[in-house]
């Protein structure tokens, strides 16, 4: 093989030398031509895949980086003073103190009530009650001795005690009442005369009358309610005598402020009116035409 090559070499000029060299180390010198003819020598006819050229990149120069400058760390700083903050933190240890307060007031109503009853023997006719909303005192019927006459709202010489004794009390604290009469589930006849709405509601009128006549400041009422059946105490026996009471609500604050706002304080619209508010939608649907020329 090698006096083989040396004769095909000794008879062909350089440029042909160089193309068989070539051929023998199977490279093409034809650059992108898969089917030069120097790519067959020796082999079958097949199409040899061109190589995936190697590029090569000079490499870069390194540039020198410039080191940061050391920045200066300022001391920390205080921050600003958050006056409205400072005012509510102010406000919520105000209400606290409040609460606080009032909790201790309730307490002492709850005992001093306690103590009447007890010295006009009318346990069995008053429960007090601790409530979210504040203090609820529940005056109602007896087996043996009714708040007021059947079917009637003519309160009993009785309860009328009861009820002279504990205004003065209510006195004792800033807090507002709401009073409410309840009546068992009997019925009245004639339901379109008179019913047990119309009842419960005159009895807590009655019960409103009584205190304030006997030294309840103005304006400590702020509601009476006319509950007729709707809040059985004892609903396994509609028609029991537990179920006829009068309800003496003492409000928390917080409780008195949430009625103010869901009715409106001094005349203030909580809710707007919806006949207000659809107007205002129709005046700004409506539209605008051009004058007549």
């Amino acid at each position: 093989m090698v006096t083989t090559t040396k004769l095909i070499l000794s008879s062909v000029n350089q440029k042909e030398r160089e193309e068989i060299v070539a051929a023998l180390h199977d490279q093409s010198i034809f650059k992108g031509n898969v089917f030069a003819p120097l790519n067959s020598i020796g082999k079958t006819n097949s199409v040899i895949p061109q190589q995936v050229p190697v590029t090569y990149k000079e490499p870069q120069k390194t540039r020198q980086v410039e080191k940061p400058k050391p920045t200066k760390v300022k001391p920390e700083e205080k921050p600003p003073v958050n006056v409205r903050q400072q005012e509510v933190d102010a406000a919520e240890k105000m209400d606290a103190l409040s609460s606080k307060k009032s909790a201790r007031e309730l307490s002492e109503l709850a005992t001093n009530i306690n103590s009447i009853a007890k010295k006009n023997h009318m346990e069995a006719n008053l429960e007090i009650e601790v409530i979210p909303q504040g203090l609820r005192v529940l005056i109602q019927d007896g087996h043996d001795r009714d708040m007021f006459q059947r079917g009637s709202a003519s309160l009993t010489p009785f309860f009328r005690t009861l009820l002279t004794e504990l205004a003065p009390t209510f006195n004792n604290i800033d807090n507002k009442i709401i009073i409410s009469g309840h009546t068992d589930a009997v019925m009245y006849k004639n339901q379109a005369k008179y019913n047990n709405w119309n009842l419960s509601g005159d009895r807590a009128l009655v019960a409103r009358r009584v205190l304030e006549q006997a030294g309840l400041a103005k304006g400590k009422v702020l509601q009476v309610n006319a509950m007729s059946d709707q809040m059985l105490l004892d609903p396994n026996s509609p028609e029991s005598a537990r179920n006829r009471r009068i309800e003496i609500m003492v409000l928390t604050k917080t409780a008195s402020d949430s009625l103010y706002e869901f009715f409106g304080d001094r005349g203030d619209k909580v809710v707007e009116p919806l006949t207000e508010k659809i107007e205002k939608q129709e005046g700004l649907a409506a539209p605008t035409t051009a004058p007549a020329e």
